[in-house]
């Protein structure tokens, strides 16, 4: 008896063990849940020698803050997504969400979708679809309005740009690293990147209230 009740527990235990690895092995990015900071150390990407095609140089020069829209509080995916204000990710089995302080702006990754949505009107941080490679979170995002990848008038996208974002985690999950490439036609004769680093946050992500014309809202 005592042998047969051993048996069982050790079938039990490995059942166990087994569902448990199962669970993990469904959800690759659970360690991308929480929130994350801009890394200290990198502070905004600089970007310099951009593949500007003759349009896209000369969008670059008119630029002008005093008419930039992040004044009206209109912020782009490339301003909200290039600043180190704290972002919470959350992982769901058909979505990623990503909740921006800056902004308060929302990102919903569709992770069960391999289509772009055709009714889906073009809007200020565009429409993504993502999967998994590997431990590696790919995401397209389209559909979005024209924009600035980063402050200060840097790296103008117009309304045809594709972008591609690899998510990726250092062995600690410490250190999440997003590399992002700008493909658009209209302003560059290439793609470009640039990769971003986070930290994970001691901070809450808290209410960002915009005020327009201030100069907080150009930060």
């Amino acid at each position: 008896m005592g042998y047969l009740i051993r048996a069982g527990l050790m079938t039990i235990t490995l059942v166990l063990a087994h569902t448990g690895m199962a669970q993990e092995n469904s959800n690759p990015g659970a360690g991308f849940n929480g929130i994350w900071i801009g890394y200290p150390s990198a502070g905004p990407p600089t970007l310099s020698d951009l593949p500007f095609s003759d349009e896209g140089r000369r969008v670059a020069e008119e630029y002008n803050h005093a008419e930039d829209n992040v004044l009206k509080c209109l912020l782009d995916f490339g301003r909200v997504t290039s600043v180190r204000f704290p972002m919470e990710i959350i992982v769901t089995e058909g979505q990623v969400t990503l909740l921006y302080e800056y902004g308060r702006q929302v990102r919903r990754i569709f992770m069960d979708r391999t289509d772009f949505s055709t009714a889906y009107p073009p809007n200020l941080m565009g429409y993504s679809i993502g999967h998994w490679e590997d431990d590696t979170l790919v995401v397209e995002t389209r559909k979005l309005m024209a924009g600035w990848a980063v402050m200060g008038g840097v790296g103008p996208y117009s309304a045809r740009t594709i972008v591609t974002e690899r998510f990726s985690l250092d062995e600690t999950d410490e250190l999440l690293t997003i590399e992002r490439t700008y493909d658009d036609p209209v302003n560059y004769t290439e793609p470009w990147s640039y990769t971003h680093e986070y930290q994970p946050s001691e901070w809450d992500v808290f209410p960002y209230d915009c005020t327009v014309g201030s100069y907080g809202s150009a930060l």
